[in-house]
């Protein structure tokens, strides 16, 4: 059950008891005052009646005459409730009985006796009649000039009136307490909702905020106990509100900040892994290459010896590659460890990639591949070390042109992308799964096949591109192959841009 109802039955329920005691405490007092009213009319009536009714006797009390009678009951007929009197002798014995007065002859009055009494005022009692109705026995004694005692007047008084006039009251002050009860019920109804509502809107309110609504606000109208709450519920919320903003704004700067420190930790990662296999390549790279070296050039000295046809060209073929591969292996790891001085300079990527294409085309592995590229000529120049971009695009073509078994078709893409500039270069090649995205880019990690790769090309391609403060990611091309996405920013070391 709701909190109006409560209250409407709580309270609804006080003020019907109190009006049913209020209003049965009035009728009954108003029944008792109105009842005395009465019986003390009917009382001063028997004291009127009692020396006119003897004036008619004069001490001869036979049977009336019709007159008389008629005469009789004008001169009492101003006492509507008067039934019946009869006179007694102080022993009680009945000298004369009236008629039933008009308007009673249904009424069966009561057998009792004359009672007896040594006052020297009438005395009254109230007596059922035989239907049990209320009468009133009035006895008014009559005195002689002595002062002695002559006879007594008895009258019979209806409580008709009385009765009458109780009812009617009783439907009156009824009436009045029904009335009272409904307007007392809507008022309680009233009051019961117009308290409730404001206890009603804090829930409401409540159960907003438990939503996450921290934009709830609660209407203020006047001044008592229920506003006061409900302004410190709407403080409530919108310093909610502030500290949820506060808590956003902080958490996305500690996920940006995380996301940050993740990307610092990724590259300290792979600069460790780099620094570790530039101390190996620092340590043994020397020592490997100068006997490589002389194994090269004796293999290539032989290999001129030897004549066209003789067999022995492919075994010494084998070692002069050998000795080559060796020599780009320990190349690489000096690649990976070196870090030269920046030779920074304005670059203009267009005519960057259109000049390291101009370069590659010739060569026999581009002789059937579907090669072409779009370079936005809304891209930017940036300032960075264009042999290193050189290089970071001949090592992306040549492991696209590999990747496709040298058959197949290659586009290049030059667009402008933020505050840098994007180089993108599909392939419909076989493509790089999800799982290997990132490993291609750990040195000495290939997935061609063996003695086509040493693995180092594109962590080469890694260390040079975040070099230029830039990123480079692999995905899927819409070419059915792989894409490698080269970002580059062009306000590095905080330079201008130049545009093309």
């Amino acid at each position: 059950m709701s909190l109006a109802k409560k209250l409407f039955i709580y309270t609804g329920g006080v003020l019907l008891v109190l009006l049913i005691v209020t209003f049965g405490l009035l009728e009954k007092r108003q029944a008792v005052l109105w009842q005395e009213h009465l019986q003390a009319q009917h009382l001063a009536a028997a004291r009127f009646a009692t020396p006119e009714i003897l004036k008619h006797f004069r001490g001869d009390f036979t049977q009336l005459s019709p007159q008389k009678q008629g005469e009789m009951v004008h001169l009492l007929g101003f006492s509507h409730d008067l039934i019946r009197f009869s006179l007694h002798s102080v022993t009680g014995r009945a000298l004369f009985v009236s008629a039933i007065f008009p308007g009673f002859n249904d009424q069966d009055l009561p057998t009792e006796k004359i009672f007896e009494a040594d006052d020297q005022d009438l005395t009254y009692r109230v007596l059922p009649d035989l239907q049990g109705r209320r009468v009133l026995d009035v006895v008014v004694p009559a005195f002689s000039p002595a002062g002695s005692r002559l006879l007594s007047v008895r009258f019979y008084y209806s409580y008709r009136s009385v009765d009458q006039q109780l009812t009617e009251m009783h439907q009156a002050f009824l009436s009045i307490a029904v009335g009272a009860a409904l307007v007392s019920l809507l008022l309680a109804a009233f009051g019961a909702r117009r308290l409730t509502r404001p206890i009603q809107q804090l829930t409401d309110g409540a159960r907003a905020i438990a939503r996450g609504d921290l934009e709830t606000r609660i209407p203020i109208r006047g001044a008592d106990e229920l506003t006061v709450l409900a302004g410190a519920f709407n403080e409530m919320a919108g310093s909610l509100n502030s500290s949820r903003e506060e808590l956003t704004r902080r958490n996305e700067q500690l996920i940006s900040a995380n996301e940050e420190l993740h990307r610092i930790y990724e590259r300290l990662t792979r600069a460790e892994r780099l620094a570790a296999v530039g101390q190996v390549a620092a340590g043994v790279s020397h020592e490997i290459d100068n006997p490589v070296g002389i194994i090269l050039g004796y293999a290539q000295l032989l290999l001129e010896d030897l004549s066209q046809d003789d067999t022995r060209r492919e075994d010494v073929q084998a070692i002069i590659d050998e000795c080559l591969r060796c020599k780009r292996i320990t190349g690489g790891l000096l690649g990976l460890s070196r870090t030269g001085a920046r030779q920074w300079e304005p670059v203009n990527l267009r005519e960057l990639i259109e000049a390291t294409w101009a370069s590659l085309q010739p060569q026999k592995l581009f002789a059937h591949i579907n090669f072409d590229m779009h370079l936005d000529v809304e891209v930017p120049s940036l300032i960075g070390d264009s042999d290193r971009l050189r290089q970071v695009l001949v090592n992306l073509l040549l492991n696209a042109v590999q990747a496709l078994d040298e058959r197949g078709s290659i586009h290049l893409e030059l667009r402008a992308a933020g505050n840098g500039a994007e180089i993108v270069v599909d392939d419909d090649g076989p493509g790089i799964s999800f799982d290997l995205r990132e490993s291609i880019f750990d040195p000495f990690f290939s997935t061609k096949e063996k003695g086509k790769g040493t693995g180092l090309g594109l962590a080469i391609c890694r260390k040079l591109i975040e070099e230029h403060g830039g990123s480079i990611e692999a995905l899927d091309s819409p070419l059915g192959g792989a894409r490698i996405r080269i970002y580059l920013p062009c306000d590095i070391e905080g330079k201008t841009p130049i545009l093309c």
